[in-house]
């Protein structure tokens, strides 16, 4: 059976040295460097309705979180309404998984380019 465990073994690659990390980064110089455009994007999408879906989605979460195994199992038990229950939740919270990685890419273009025009502000200061 294959491991599908989502942590790190400690028989895999060594992790990288800060040198070796630091290698493959831009310099200062080149991130000040690095132009970009503008994304149009609607910020109506993310109103109201978006945030409380974040949140719910967010807080059903740590409401799991919070308990045990035994204490799950327990509240699984008890009737069949929650059971069915959890099978939607856990349906609901992968479809809120695969929705959050379409917006870690944006995320890291928006902390890039802070990246960028801090670089760029940090040369001109220094010149």
């Amino acid at each position: 059976m294959a491991d599908e465990s989502r942590f790190p073994h400690d028989d895999g690659p060594a992790a990288e040295s800060d040198a070796e990390l630091a290698e493959r980064l831009a310099t200062p110089e080149q991130w000040a460097a690095m132009t970009f455009a503008p994304v149009l994007i609607d910020a109506n999408k993310f109103g109201a309705a978006w945030e409380q879906a974040r949140g719910a989605m967010a807080r059903t979460a740590i409401e799991l979180l919070r308990l045990d195994d035994q204490a799950l199992t327990s509240q699984f038990m008890a009737e069949e309404v929650p059971l069915m229950e959890a099978m939607e939740t856990y349906r609901e919270l992968q479809e809120e998984l695969e929705y959050l990685k379409t917006h870690i890419e944006a995320l890291e273009t928006a902390s890039t380019r802070m990246l960028c025009v801090a670089s760029r502000c940090i040369e001109r200061r220094s010149s």
